[in-house]
């Protein structure tokens, strides 16, 4: 199930946010991103209402640990209509809890999105650093994530313990390049 992402204007985003001002954390980078979900096919009798159910009941929760549950069933099932996965995704992006917001980052990047690489790097900017640790593991070894793994490298502020990690990731996929130029 692909998603699409549309950047709102910070005062125009308002009108189109899903969750309550309560929910909503203003440290978070991710506050600014609109997520859309489509379809790519399927047939609605695929879809397991009791799952979808259960799922919409846990991400509502007061419980962030309830929250984080859905996100991480989310991320391994399929069966869930659309709709339902973009409201859940759009809520715990911009979830108070960095638990939350990490483990929507996760479910995002489990569901191999078109538009992944715009919700990473904007969970590579959040203030928490379990959430940037959570995007960091999320990338690849393609193109574009080399690029924000390099980024990461680079950024002075950034903590030591998540430069370390993009580093060894780097150095994986260096070294998988070098294997695959090798002909092994």
């Amino acid at each position: 199930m692909p998603f699409v992402i549309f950047f709102m204007a910070a005062t125009g985003f308002s009108n189109y946010v899903l969750a309550d001002a309560a929910t909503v954390n203003s440290v978070s980078s991710l506050n600014a991103i609109q997520i859309y979900c489509m379809e790519e096919h399927g047939n609605a009798s695929e879809l397991d209402a009791d799952f979808t159910e259960a799922i919409v009941n846990l991400a509502a929760s007061n419980d962030p640990a309830q929250r984080v549950n859905a996100l991480s069933q989310l991320a391994v099932k399929g069966s869930i209509d659309s709709e339902v996965v973009q409201k859940i995704l759009q809520i715990a992006i911009q979830d108070s809890d960095p638990q939350v917001r990490g483990q929507a980052v996760y479910a995002f990047a489990q569901q191999g999105c078109g538009d992944l690489f715009v919700v990473l790097e904007q969970a590579l900017q959040d203030t928490e650093f379990s959430v940037r640790l959570m995007a960091l593991d999320s990338l690849g070894d393609d193109e574009r994530s080399v690029a924000l793994l390099k980024q990461v490298v680079e950024d002075e502020d950034e903590a030591q313990a998540i430069k370390d990690l993009a580093t060894m990731k780097l150095e994986a996929v260096s070294a998988s390049n070098q294997t695959q130029d090798n002909g092994i």
